[in-house]
């Protein structure tokens, strides 16, 4: 069977310690690597490829997006799944138009994050009706025009 390849990237070691829990549970998916921030993030993803990059979106130093943008340009075949504790519209907007595949609460059970995984490694995007929804009022009510 081959495993669906990850790189977790969050500047807190619990959090990373908690994905990989849950993570190692399963026999299609694998860790394959570790970032706390985002210039670590693009050297593991230079060094290692992954098919799914888990990013934080807050975190010292580069910003997520920018991490999204690098990794479009460079590595377009990687797809990224946010995992944010911030679950506001701007950062939501942001991060669809950097072109990440899914923007995971947090607070996500580790069967959500699990199949958003799979999901997203066989090419699906993730974004529910309700963060298109407010993508779009975001746009037209308060966004840049």
């Amino acid at each position: 069977m081959k495993k669906i390849t990850v790189l977790a990237v969050d500047d807190h070691p619990l959090a990373l310690a908690g994905v990989e829990k849950i993570l190692e549970q399963v026999e299609d998916i694998e860790i394959i690597g570790q970032a706390a921030n985002g210039e670590e993030a693009i050297e593991k993803i230079t060094q290692l490829r992954p098919q799914v990059l888990l990013l934080d979106l807050k975190m010292p130093g580069m910003p997520a997006h920018e991490v999204e943008k690098w990794t479009r340009e460079h590595c377009p075949e990687v797809v990224t799944i946010i995992l944010t504790a911030h679950d506001r519209d701007y950062y939501l907007a942001e991060m669809m138009e950097a072109g990440v595949a899914a923007y995971l609460d947090k607070n996500s059970r580790g069967e959500q994050l699990i199949a958003a995984i799979r999901r997203a490694a066989s090419g699906e995007k993730l974004f529910t009706d309700k963060q298109i929804e407010r993508v779009q009022t975001w746009r037209e009510e308060i966004g840049p025009k």
